[in-house]
């Protein structure tokens, strides 16, 4: 995540009121506070938490999480740009609790020990509640490039392009 303050890719802590700003800490938030009160204010929450469904495969359960998620995200006329970088900076965030939870999770495709989810998002930010599923092979690599994550995005192409996916589906892929 980015810092809200100083721009650095380290902001691993998220504005408790909004939830759309991220800190490197403490002296990062009150440094940026001045700038950011305004637009924290003007943020009003849904009263339906987000409810995050994450899988690292077929033979593991998935795990859910609920987040608080700003009402505008839950409009079809919401901020689809602002929307899609929230979402991706939560989803890496959970991430790391993810595979902390699945501790010793080998990477699908060499079983390797895995570093990283590849994640594919499917949302339904307009039901109620929200919905996001996240799903994808655990990986052993964090570089785009690397022979399994190239094989895991084959793989996903294939079940994005297939007759039985939902056409209307929002898709992102991490």
């Amino acid at each position: 995540m980015v810092c809200g303050s100083c721009s650095k890719r380290s902001g691993s802590m998220r504005c408790s009121r909004c939830k759309m700003t991220f800190y490197c800490n403490r002296e990062c938030q009150a440094a940026h506070w001045s700038t950011h009160k305004n637009d924290c204010k003007k943020v009003q929450m849904s009263p339906q938490k987000l409810q995050l469904h994450f899988t690292a495969g077929p033979t593991v359960p998935p795990i859910t999480f609920h987040e608080d998620i700003p009402a505008a995200f839950c409009q079809r006329d919401g901020p689809r740009d602002l929307t899609a970088q929230w979402l991706g900076q939560l989803v890496d965030n959970l991430e790391e609790k993810v595979l902390a939870h699945y501790s010793g999770l080998p990477c699908f495709y060499c079983s390797k020990q895995a570093i990283r989810l590849h994640t594919t998002l499917t949302i339904s930010l307009y039901e109620n509640p929200p919905t996001v599923w996240c799903g994808g092979p655990p990986l052993c690599t964090k570089k785009r490039d690397d022979g399994c994550a190239v094989q895991a995005r084959a793989e996903i192409e294939k079940v994005l392009q297939s007759p039985d996916f939902p056409p209307d589906a929002e898709i992102y892929q991490a």
